[in-house]
């Protein structure tokens, strides 16, 4: 992964020097991982292109609390008694990633072809990770849902990303196309781009 970095920053340096020669873009992407319920991921991306790469910086956020009825607060009510239908560690449990990497990607299509419409790209990314999870669990025996803990786990690192991509080219300015890979779970979704 450190050579990923390296090489990604030296072909930076390359793009900044001959800046003439620089193409940039912002790209948008929208999904849902394929391993892991109810978690959605959102991506936003700026970057240059040169020829068939792409160099950028990725900023993305992951988590399940997209779809999740209840993400902030946490209501027991002693009098009800316990109800084994209501599960407040799923209402409740949730986590975020968020990264920013230095990414970059090669257009297979456009390394055999000089103008297509079409692109497949392959690709990966390197950078900083924020993973934070929160849950809360119960503390007492099953027919009890008076005393709770809430759990919460942060910590940051550095993690590598990958992705596989088709665009397809609308106009010159504009591209739609659907993506696979992410950071930390993989996913699958769609993305717009437009050439600056």
């Amino acid at each position: 992964m450190k050579r990923l970095f390296l090489f990604q920053f030296f072909i930076i340096i390359i793009l900044v020097a001959n800046a003439q020669l620089i193409n940039p873009y912002f790209q948008l992407e929208a999904g849902v991982a394929v391993n892991h319920k109810n978690t959605g991921l959102f991506c936003l991306e700026l970057g240059s292109n040169y020829k068939f790469i792409d160099i950028g910086l990725a900023i993305d956020y992951e988590s399940n609390s997209f779809f999740k009825e209840y993400t902030g607060e946490i209501n027991i009510y002693n009098d009800e008694g316990y109800n084994p239908d209501r599960n407040l560690n799923d209402e409740f449990s949730y986590f975020d990633n968020t990264s920013l990497q230095l990414v970059s990607r090669i257009d297979i299509v456009k390394l055999f072809t000089g103008n297509s419409l079409h692109a497949f790209k392959i690709g990966g990314g390197y950078g900083i990770i924020h993973y934070k999870k929160t849950s809360s669990i119960n503390s007492h025996a099953e027919n009890s849902n008076k005393n709770y803990t809430l759990i919460a786990k942060s910590y940051f690192g550095l993690l590598g990303s990958y992705k596989i991509s088709y665009e397809y080219k609308l106009k010159p300015e504009l591209i739609v196309g659907t993506y696979f890979g992410g950071t930390f779970y993989p996913s699958v979704g769609i993305l717009i781009r437009s050439n600056i």
